[in-house]
């Protein structure tokens, strides 16, 4: 099996993106191996370890460990070699979140480092390893930035804009500074894939961001303050091209609004809805979604009369249903589907009255 041609080997490593220990074991089987799978093992830097980010301290540029020396900050790291990858480069997934917190725990281990001088060195050294992979990856695909609390800062280093140009996902919450979000609103013009966690506090440059948007597809928006409720429409009126959204995800607390502008939607083929009581589904059964293909209630659904009413308009093409807590009778639920909903393939049905 080691002595596999190099696409064999790319093919079959690709099952094992969500097995690290696997991948890892692979990396010391032979050089062949290990060139195959090093790319795979390094891809998602949301799944980095302590290990992962002590390499890359190692590859920083002499410039940048300099600046790490002026401020004493002095890591050991695994080996003194000079580093057989350029591991940055490999990198597809960037969680910034990820990178402060893997950081701080490292130099928390630093018995040298006082406590008092963490926050600041921690800052320092996320704004190298930042540097680095600005510089070495080509083209990052997803970008994650969420837990904001002011002490995280992302700044576009050179090499930015050829890093992010071609960022196809990104997630993130609202309350990010504005910069952070012109910036990318300069940058990226082809996301693909948009979540958003809206806060109390929202980010005036946010709506540059989305109003940016020349092709969007999924849209995965989560209010978790009654406040920002307001803002959805405003949200909803900057999207440049909506009818070409085929997946839409809204998770929002107890509410009024109208679920009337889901209907500019016109080739939505997912649509989830997650709301905490099944009176928040207003103007749900006026919706027409001719393409829809699957339909999820994680927490509450829509009261019957609308359910019956929103399957009878946009049932036919239906082929994944999940119906969360709720009350209905499932017999007659049963025969709903049976009428309205010829082609579903998989229905998840919870009952939370049989608990």
């Amino acid at each position: 099996m080691s002595q596999l041609p190099v696409d064999c080997l790319n093919d079959t490593f690709e099952y094992l993106e969500n097995d690290m220990a696997t991948l890892y074991s692979c990396l010391l089987v032979n050089r062949l191996w290990c060139n195959a799978s090093m790319r795979i093992f390094w891809r998602n830097g949301y799944k980095y370890r302590s290990s992962n980010f002590l390499t890359l301290i190692a590859c920083l540029p002499n410039e940048s460990k300099e600046i790490l020396y002026k401020y004493d900050i002095i890591i050991p790291t695994p080996t003194s070699k000079p580093p057989m990858f350029n591991y940055a480069s490999f990198c597809k997934v960037l969680s910034v979140d990820q990178v402060h917190y893997q950081l701080g725990e490292i130099l928390r281990n630093q018995q040298s480092i006082p406590f008092e001088n963490l926050s600041m060195d921690t800052h320092i050294l996320e704004q190298e390893i930042f540097k680095l992979f600005m510089n070495q990856i080509g083209s990052l695909k997803k970008l994650t930035f969420y837990g904001y609390s002011g002490t995280i800062i992302f700044n576009f280093y050179p090499g930015a804009k050829d890093c992010l140009k071609d960022l196809s996902e990104l997630s993130c919450d609202s309350n990010i500074p504005s910069e952070f979000f012109y910036q990318l609103s300069q940058i990226c013009h082809n996301i693909l894939s948009l979540s958003i966690n809206f806060k109390q506090d929202i980010s005036k440059n946010i709506t540059d961001l989305i109003s940016a948007q020349e092709n969007l597809k999924s849209l995965d928006i989560s209010f978790f303050t009654h406040g920002t409720y307001g803002s959805l429409n405003n949200i909803i009126s900057l999207l440049t091209k909506p009818n070409n959204l085929i997946k839409f995800y809204l998770y929002a607390k107890s509410h009024n609004f109208s679920l009337s502008f889901i209907t500019r939607f016109t080739i939505l083929k997912e649509l989830e809805l997650s709301f905490n009581y099944s009176n928040d589904f207003n103007d749900f059964e006026k919706l027409q979604l001719p393409q829809l293909q699957i339909l999820r209630f994680p927490i509450a659904s829509p009261k019957y009369e609308l359910l019956i009413k929103f399957l009878e308009y946009n049932g036919k093409n239906l082929n994944e249903f999940y119906v969360g807590d709720n009350d209905y009778d499932i017999n007659l639920l049963n025969l709903v589907i049976d009428e309205f909903c010829p082609n579903l393939k998989k229905f998840i049905y919870r009952d939370y009255t049989a608990n």
